[in-house]
């Protein structure tokens, strides 16, 4: 009778312990993606990428007495699309960079971004060891450009929209912004 007792309350205790195991499992913490930790990353993987600010660039953008950087969006054709930076120019990373950046000279200034920064951090590197020698990437890329209410654009003009890339890395993304796909606008029927 004791037997029984004792693996009855055995089986019970084991039965609980899997129901918290369970219970704490589905509403744990999820991990939450953090600047930091993507600023991190970056910075481990391209160390020797010179870094722009968002606000350093900006106000770049509103020194009269400097030429601006030529803006370099390495993102895909569709994140492109729903807004970019003013006058960026967008690249097709798959293109050697020889025929990319065709015309341009290698002592230009030139930023790149992307969404966060790690596919334009690559593609910095690419010019850099292609013999281009005045490229920064855009910390925080075109995320903390539109985190920060700067202005963003489709065909000249300001929108408010922003791709977040997929919903991942989109949480680095104000919620507001997102966007995958252009809105329509006036023009489209």
């Amino acid at each position: 009778m004791k037997v029984i007792l004792y693996i009855t309350i055995v089986a019970i205790a084991l039965s609980l312990t899997v129901i918290v195991a369970t219970w704490w499992w589905l509403h744990r913490p999820q991990h939450h993606l953090t600047w930091h930790q993507v600023n991190a990353m970056i910075a481990h993987h391209f160390p020797e990428v010179p870094q722009i600010s968002v606000a350093d660039l900006d106000t770049w953008f509103h020194d009269s007495h400097r030429k601006p950087p030529l803006l370099i969006d390495v993102r895909s054709r569709a994140e492109y699309a729903v807004s970019h930076l003013h006058n960026a120019r967008w690249i097709d990373t798959l293109e050697h960079v020889s025929k990319a950046m065709a015309g341009v000279s290698h002592t230009e200034s030139i930023v790149t971004y992307c969404s966060v920064g790690y596919r334009s951090s690559a593609y910095a590197q690419r010019l850099l060891r292609d013999g281009f020698t005045n490229v920064r990437d855009l910390k925080g890329s075109i995320f903390e450009w539109g985190n920060g209410g700067l202005p963003v654009y489709r065909h000249d003009r300001v929108v408010h929209h922003v791709h977040p890339y997929n919903r991942y890395w989109g949480l680095l993304l104000k919620r507001s912004l997102w966007a995958f796909s252009p809105a329509p606008t006036a023009e489209t029927p």
